[in-house]
């Protein structure tokens, strides 16, 4: 039988029932055991008792032995069947073993010695698909009703003892050709085969025999009831982890792993990764040693395929084969040294005591560091790194940053990284506010100024400025270029910025300091004939807190077309001489400077006059506007109106005085007229006046509360000893009451009130009341020309000579 037969022929006893015939002195008895039919049952299931994900099958045979004490062998096979083993379920690996009713008797000889036949499930062997990676099955008793009995002999009635059961724990075992038998020692060898008996836990186990001693007759085993079943898991391959020195002795394993670990392969395929493998620590200290890490390699004298890198990525397929199944992992063993890790100012003082730590290292080994640039303070500030050195050496020893930290330790040591605050550069400019670049001459600008990281920078910047032009400069604000361009912070004094983070442009705004001042316009004279010319003068009076400068003239747009515009300015400061300025027509409309004139504040000399001439064109009683602008360093351009009025060379303007009286009264003049017999009407001579005349009284009453009064008298006409008759009457026909409104502006108009009527007015002195009114305001009365007449008596006069009387016109107002 060759090598191949024997070892698939490996017999299993799983399940039995067996009959012990032991034959004794007595000889022919007989003993006779009935066993009825049995189910019992087998379940293959994962470690963690889930259904296995592969179909496995079981199989074996049901065999008899005859035991024979007294002889050589004492085995011998009685008789052999496949065992009746179902699948109910193909998904389900769990078995059915039909167990058939059992009977036998047997005849005890009078041989010595003990006899007996025993019932055995034998060859047991489990096999299945992509299983390699299950290494055996075991079994475990579950919950078992087990009962153990003697019945004695010598008892009547028999006395039943009760015994715990004694239930093997065996395994199926994977062979090398993939199938899974039971582990357990053989019993003995019958035709050549090795037979292996096992008592499952249930079975039924039934024995007759005889023995010499004839004190047991019958003994009974019963394991476990119909139906029962046997639970077989799956113990599986493994990887096992190691730790060594680079020696391959054991060391002890860094904290969280454990030396020898076993992973369980549960598939095939099967892709191992060492929980934790890339975590692994770089060095561990235990003890007064250090261990470095150096690699790891898989499997069983494999040092020569180590995998340096670090961290580790420990992962590999299974090979389903204990001895390549292996993970070493190798330290370096050193003693260890201790490097004491300081953080310093420049003052050798800790930066933040907290950042200090210490580390262990190997002796002889070679510390290196990269100490963070920056690295943040728990206060919020960011600290730069300068270099390092040696707690021994002085801060002069000081290697810079630019020098690796690189460090030999043969015994403990200290290393102190040496930081100091960041630094940030503040640039801070001065600027025009009108268009936020414009420099300043002022010195130094910009200015640089630095200051600590996370710290605050405050500055106090000046109210005031003059630059290198004499110039003078308000504050305005300042604005935070960097961190919010273009907004300025309006009149921020001191300027603050918290936890300076970074470089920044600060700008301080100043404005052109500006003054105050007052200018008036004054016409020489203010009535003037058409044509003629009018003087003006002016005086620009600084009543602010700096010098009056950049000055520039203009007239506005209310600058009458009838006034020209002058050739020539005359600037004559409070001290000073004066200064002429040639000017244009557009030189006028547009604005000049007034270079070079600059008007002190305070004190006697603040101020400077201006004069200059012009020539006034209009229509009678025409109001001409005059307003002139001065813009320079103030808050806004100062301006100063007046007007000239053309005079009526017919009615000339009597310029009274005070606010009511008299501004325009007629002068009647007849011309010539023939003496006559009969009484006649004259009216005025054309020839006597300039133009186009219609006579009109124009007066004013800004001041009264209760009125006014408008009368006239008329003295007799005489001329030299000779006079004309009191009869004779000036009548003044159709008079129209107005009101002028918009009085000595350039819209100055008439607006009709009521009529006046006629007024016969004699030249005996007699006062005619013209017209009243109870409203303050200027009024005129006009006439047509030919409504003036004078009413002459028959033969009044006599010819060739001039006859004149006064007109006394009275306004009457009551205050």
């Amino acid at each position: 039988m060759n090598k191949v037969f024997k070892t698939s022929m490996q017999l299993v006893i799983a399940l039995g029932i067996i009959l012990g015939i032991v034959v004794g002195p007595e000889a022919n008895a007989t003993a006779t055991v009935n066993v009825p039919e049995k189910d019992v049952g087998i379940k293959l299931l994962a470690k963690d008792g889930s259904e296995l994900s592969v179909p496995l099958n079981v199989s074996g045979d049901l065999t008899e032995i005859l035991y024979t004490s007294y002889a050589s062998p004492p085995y011998s096979l009685y008789s052999s069947a496949s065992a009746d083993i179902s699948k109910p379920s193909p998904l389900v690996n769990e078995f059915s073993i039909k167990l058939p009713a059992y009977n036998r008797s047997i005849t005890f000889g009078a041989v010595n010695g003990t006899r007996s036949i025993k019932r055995h499930l034998t060859n047991m062997k489990i096999t299945g698909v992509n299983s390699r990676y299950i290494k055996s099955f075991d079994y475990k008793a579950g919950n078992i009703v087990s009962v153990y009995g003697e019945i004695q002999r010598n008892s009547d009635p028999p006395v039943i003892q009760a015994v715990p059961p004694v239930i093997d724990n065996y395994s199926f075992i994977k062979q090398a050709d993939d199938t899974y038998l039971l582990n357990i020692p053989p019993f003995g060898i019958i035709d050549g085969l090795q037979y292996y008996s096992l008592w499952l836990g249930s079975s039924l186990v039934q024995e007759i025999s005889r023995s010499y001693s004839a004190i047991i007759d019958r003994d009974f085993f019963i394991y476990s009831n119909q139906g029962d079943t046997n639970y077989y898991y799956a113990n599986y391959q493994q990887v096992k982890e190691i730790f060594e020195n680079t020696a391959g002795t054991a060391i002890p394993a860094p904290s969280g792993y454990t030396q020898n670990k076993l992973s369980d392969v549960t598939s095939d395929p099967f892709t191992y990764t060492m929980s934790g493998g890339n975590t692994l620590p770089k060095t561990y200290v235990i003890g007064s040693n250090i261990y470095t890490y150096q690699g790891w390699y898989k499997g069983a004298g494999n040092k020569s395929s180590i995998d340096s890198s670090y961290p580790p990525n420990i992962s590999f397929g299974a090979e389903f084969d204990d001895a390549k199944d292996e993970v070493h992992i190798v330290y370096d063993v050193k003693a260890a040294r201790v490097v004491t890790e300081q953080y310093i100012d420049e003052s050798s003082a800790f930066v933040d005591p907290t950042w200090n730590g210490t580390v262990s290292v190997p002796t002889g080994s070679t510390f290196t560091q990269t100490p963070a640039d920056p690295k943040t303070h728990s206060s919020g500030a960011d600290w730069e790194y300068l270099g390092w050195k040696l707690s021994t050496e002085p801060m002069a020893g000081m290697r810079p940053k630019t020098t690796p930290v690189s460090q030999v330790i043969n015994t403990n040591t200290i290393i102190q990284y040496v930081y100091r605050k960041k630094q940030h550069t503040l640039t801070e400019k001065f600027v025009d506010s009108a268009d936020g670049t414009t420099l300043l001459g002022v010195s130094p600008n910009p200015n640089s100024v630095t200051t600590d990281d996370a710290d605050t920078y405050t500055q106090t910047p000046a109210s005031s400025l003059t630059d290198t032009s004499g110039d003078d400069w308000e504050y305005v604000g300042w604005e935070n270029v960097t961190d919010a361009p273009g907004t300025v912070n309006l009149v921020t004094i001191p300027v603050s910025i918290t936890n300076v983070k970074g470089n920044k442009e600060i700008k301080y705004h100043y404005r052109l300091k500006k003054t105050t001042a007052t200018l008036d316009l004054t016409p020489t004279p203010q009535v003037v004939g058409s044509g003629n010319t009018v003087s003006w003068s002016t005086r620009l009076t600084n009543t602010g807190l700096t010098a009056l400068k950049d000055l520039k003239l203009k007239a506005t747009t209310n600058w009458a077309a009838g006034l020209s515009a002058p050739t020539k300015v005359t600037v004559t400061p409070a001290v000073g001489v004066p200064v002429d300025i040639t000017v244009s027509p557009a030189d006028w409309v547009g604005g000049f400077s007034l270079a070079g004139i600059s008007i002190p504040n305070g004190g006697p000399n603040n101020y400077a006059d201006i004069t200059f001439t012009d020539t006034a064109t209009g229509a009678v009683n025409q109001v001409l506007p005059a307003e002139i602008e001065i813009d320079g360093n103030m808050a806004s351009p100062m301006t100063a109106e007046n007007f000239v009025r053309i005079d009526d060379p017919n009615e000339p303007n009597l310029l009274p005085t005070g606010n009511a009286g008299l501004l325009n009264i007629p002068d009647f003049r007849f011309g010539e007229t023939e003496v006559k017999p009969f009484a006649q009407t004259k009216g005025l001579d054309a020839t006597k006046y300039q133009g186009t005349y219609d006579p009109y009284i124009r007066f004013m009453d800004q001041e009264s509360t209760f009125g006014w009064d408008l009368t006239v008298n008329l003295s007799q006409f005489t001329s030299g000893a000779h006079s004309l008759p009191t009869t004779t009457t000036l009548r003044l026909k159709n008079g129209d009451l107005k009101e002028v409104q918009n009085y000595n502006k350039h819209n100055e108009s008439l607006s009709s009130i009521t009529s006046v009527g006629t007024k016969q007015i004699p030249s005996d002195g007699t006062t005619v009341a013209l017209t009243n009114s109870a409203t303050q305001g200027v009024y005129q009365i006009d006439y047509a020309f030919n409504d003036v007449e004078l009413e002459l008596l028959a033969h009044s006069g006599i010819a060739g000579l001039k006859y004149e009387a006064d007109m006394d016109w009275t306004l009457t107002t009551a205050p």
